[in-house]
């Protein structure tokens, strides 16, 4: 077989092989670890610059929207702060209305006078809109400034039951913040109800020197016969009430709607770019939880911080690029030679597996310097030759060890007998060879009677004692070849694979019967225990091992109903007391073959 038509007749090297090599070798230099090291570093290193920088990104873009949802709360409370200044504004008027001479409260009629002379200094200092009293017999109310959002009688009747001072914001072609109180006369002549209503555009200028951001307010949803073609929005179907430096940014509200078609939910907060500068535009309820109503919109200019977040990613993607080329060039350099060793190493590692230590050291090559000067190659040379030799040592203990745990694992611990599993793996390859059809073969199922008196007056230790001196009686009363086993707790079972017939089975069976019924000493007490047998011939009983094992436990169980001290050959007639024994049959059947399917 050397020649096979492929050497020429010569000593020389094949030619076929030599140019198929040199193929392969030059495909593996294609998918070599150094040319996997390079694209596979570079590729890493471009996915981690990408991911830093998107990182870096979104961390950006994450403090940015911070420092949006933090100015929307001081927004929030600056405007709720206003609102309350407002509120407290007008109660002290209203105090200074009500309180007169001896801090007793002034008919209507006073306050209409006083009203009537006092009504444009009012309106002029404190930024009033309206005054309205009305009274309790629901006459037409007296009205100072603007007669829109009166009161109807039964709100006013309301007020005055109630006796409490009702603040309410407004919002039509303006909005303003509404005070109403209930008051009574000091002489008790007469209940009479007070409105008093006041512009919101000082506090939404007061916001705007606050803040340096623009605000205004939208009105609620809109009729078709209520919309202001100057002032209204079509995507979000409301009009702009209000707007500080309304025009520069009314036109950037028109484009915000035009691209939004609703309005999303209570809040809506976007960065819109317009011109060459960036806004973020929030909007929220005047009254919370109410969606239709009157919205705050507020508008900030952020084009310095969207700007300083594009010039951040410009720094960071050319400092990636610079740091991704000095990378990938310092870590090939670095690597190309020890790649070499790796090669060699890689080669060995089958030879370990296949058992060829002297091939594998032959390939790893010693590594001849201190160990305190040991790389991560040199760890691996090293290893892989103490790998070596260690495999050889645990190559033979694993042969020793095998062949103890196979022992260990068909012999019972504790009687030193041969097991369930190596009982039941004798008669599947009985049943399964031409034995059983040349000779017949016989088991013993063997039950000790009243065992558990025995563990249960003299202790579990006893009760193990007195098994390990049954089952050496067993094994010394039956012929080499012969097959004695401990099926678990009380339970044990004798294979005879030839014997002269069923005359030779019973002498067996009675001998088996008198030996165990000997005495035996254990610690001081001397015990007598008997046996139940139950006997079964192979192939004239079962040709299967359920079969087999299933009419040696009937007939094991019929020698018990006999009293005992017994044994039993089964036979056709043992049929029709099975269902006797059925569940406790069941139960020993199912352990002995799970233990078979188990070792299978």
């Amino acid at each position: 077989m050397t020649g096979c038509g492929l050497t020429g007749g010569g000593t020389g090297p094949p030619i076929i092989n030599t140019e198929a090599e040199a193929g392969v070798a030059k495909e593996m230099q294609l998918h070599s670890l150094r040319v996997k090291v390079g694209v596979c570093s570079l590729a890493l290193v471009i996915a981690m610059c990408l991911f830093f920088i998107l990182l870096d990104h979104r961390s950006l873009e994450s403090l940015l929207e911070k420092n949006r949802q933090s100015r929307y709360l001081t927004y929030q409370y600056q405007i709720s702060g206003l609102l309350k200044q407002s509120r407290e504004d007008l109660n002290q008027l209203t105090d200074l209305f009500v309180l007169w001479r001896g801090g007793l409260a002034p008919n209507s009629d006073i306050l209409h006078k006083l009203f009537d002379q006092q009504w444009e200094y009012l309106r002029d200092s404190w930024g009033l809109e309206s005054l309205k009293l009305y009274s309790a017999d629901q006459r037409p109310p007296r009205v100072w400034g603007a007669a829109t959002r009166r009161l109807t009688p039964e709100q006013v009747r309301d007020v005055i039951v109630s006796g409490e001072t009702r603040e309410t914001v407004y919002c039509a072609a303006t909005c303003v913040q509404s005070l109403v109180m209930g008051i009574t006369a000091g002489d008790l002549s007469e209940d009479y109800v007070l409105q008093v209503d006041r512009s919101l555009a000082d506090e939404l200028l007061a916001f705007r020197q606050i803040t340096g951001s623009d605000i205004g307010i939208l009105s609620s949803a809109l009729v078709d016969s209520e919309r202001r073609a100057d002032a209204y929005l079509g995507g979000w179907g409301r009009s702009v009430i209000a707007l500080t430096s309304r025009g520069r940014l009314m036109p950037l509200l028109r484009e915000v709607a035009a691209q939004e078609e609703h309005m999303p939910e209570l809040r809506f907060s976007g960065s819109y770019d317009y011109g060459s500068a960036s806004y973020d535009v929030r909007t929220f309820p005047l009254q919370e939880g109410n969606a239709s109503g009157a919205q705050f919109v507020i508008i900030d200019d952020v084009t310095a911080q969207v700007r300083h977040i594009e010039d951040s990613l410009k720094l960071l993607f050319w400092f990636a690029a610079l740091g991704s080329a000095t990378f990938i060039a310092a870590l090939v350099g670095m690597l190309w030679r020890p790649i070499f060793r790796l090669r060699r190493l890689a080669e060995a590692l089958p030879l370990l597996s296949d058992g060829n230590f002297e091939q594998a050291r032959q390939l790893i090559r010693p590594v001849r310097k201190p160990r305190s000067h040991f790389d991560e190659i040199d760890v691996l040379d090293y290893t892989g030759l103490a790998v070596c030799d260690q495999l050889e040592v645990m190559k033979e203990i694993v042969a020793q060890n095998t062949a103890e745990l196979e022992h260990i694992a068909m012999h019972d611990t504790l009687t030193g007998l041969a097991n369930r599993h190596a009982i039941v793996d004798r008669l599947e390859q009985y049943l399964h060879s031409d034995s059983h059809l040349e000779s017949t073969g016989y088991v013993f199922f063997i039950d000790l009677d009243d065992f558990k008196r025995v563990n249960d007056s003299l202790g579990h230790q006893r009760g193990d004692d007195l098994l390990r001196v049954l089952a050496q009686r067993l094994v010394s009363n039956v012929r080499q070849g012969d097959m004695v086993a401990r099926l678990g707790g009380d339970e044990f079972c004798v294979f005879v694979p030839s014997a002269e017939g069923d005359d030779a089975c019973r002498v067996l069976a009675e001998k088996l019967l008198g030996v165990v019924a000997q005495p035996v000493k254990i610690g001081d007490q001397v015990l007598r225990v008997t046996l139940s047998i139950g006997i079964v011939a192979i192939p004239e009983h079962g040709q299967t091992l359920e079969a087999i094992l299933q009419r040696a436990d009937v007939a094991m169980y019929h020698a018990k109903y006999r009293g005992k001290n017994n044994y039993q050959l089964y036979s056709e007639e043992l049929a029709c007391i099975e269902h006797l024994s059925t569940g406790r049959r069941r139960g020993r059947v199912a352990t002995a073959i799970a233990g078979n399917d188990n070792k299978a």
